[in-house]
């Protein structure tokens, strides 16, 4: 399934981007980071996105996953 799954993509991102090895997919994806913070008074936790390299934002589009830039609240589960 996992193979299924990557194949896809990188076929996706081909057709509709640039042509992306699996790997430099898997870099781009790593690179994206987020801090989480702890408000120790409210027990609270908050997400505070990194910027996005361009080929992420594409990728992200591509996949329809959303992107927020501005920090937000965690649900805690």
């Amino acid at each position: 399934m996992a193979y299924t799954l990557v194949r896809d993509l990188e076929h996706r991102v081909r057709l509709q981007y640039i042509k992306l090895s699996p790997e430099k997919i898997r870099q781009i994806l790593l690179s994206i980071q987020v801090s989480v913070l702890y408000d120790t008074r409210t027990n609270k936790k908050f997400a505070i996105p990194s910027k996005i390299s361009n080929d992420a934002k594409k990728i992200y589009k591509l996949m329809e996953v959303p992107i927020s830039s501005t920090p937000y609240k965690l649900c805690s589960a």
